[in-house]
């Protein structure tokens, strides 16, 4: 996801808005990177700079994961709208579906402008198209809801996420 030049920089947290693939691993179905062969574990991800990958990208020195010139790191959007482009795309074999959710960042943050970048992240809240899907993505341990009105996902605010146990138990590090 672009989310446009670097605004400033910062250590606290943000939520914000992206987009995973539902892929089926041999531990059942799991979010995974739009862009990246990456599968989110159960717990917090961080980030690596992945430009050495790209045959087209120019060689960067060494920098910190997000990098200022470089657009590695962990991206999401201000607004879903933005990320719901990501939710639609080719998809590799094993993707289930893909689904739209909230993000907490948090660790090295880039504002940029449309959003963030960061060194590390985990889901806040998923909206899922199916009861089945969000029974298979509970082991994430955050709201899963059918669409960002329903009834479950008002009661349960954003800001939790900054409180969870996966972020605070990352974040200590």
């Amino acid at each position: 996801m672009e989310t446009g030049r670097t605004l400033r920089e910062s250590s606290e947290p943000v939520l914000g808005w992206r987009a995973w693939v539902v892929t089926e691993t041999p531990d059942g179905p799991r979010l995974g990177s739009v862009l990246h062969d990456l599968v989110w574990p159960h717990s917090a991800v961080v980030a690596e700079c992945r430009r050495a990958d790209d045959p087209f990208a120019d060689a960067l020195d060494e920098h910190p994961v997000p990098g200022a010139h470089c657009n590695c790191g962990f991206h999401a959007a201000r607004d879903p709208v933005d990320a719901l482009s990501y939710a639609r795309g080719r998809d590799e074999r094993g993707t289930i579906c893909r689904v739209l959710g909230e993000v907490v960042l948090w660790g090295h943050v880039l504002e940029t402008e449309g959003g963030w970048r960061a060194s590390h992240a985990y889901p806040a809240r998923l909206y899922v198209p199916d009861t089945e899907l969000a029974d298979a993505l509970a082991a994430y341990s955050v709201p899963v809801c059918e669409s960002p009105s329903s009834r479950t996902c008002m009661g349960t605010p954003s800001h939790s996420a900054l409180r969870s146990r996966i972020w605070r138990s990352a974040n200590r590090i």
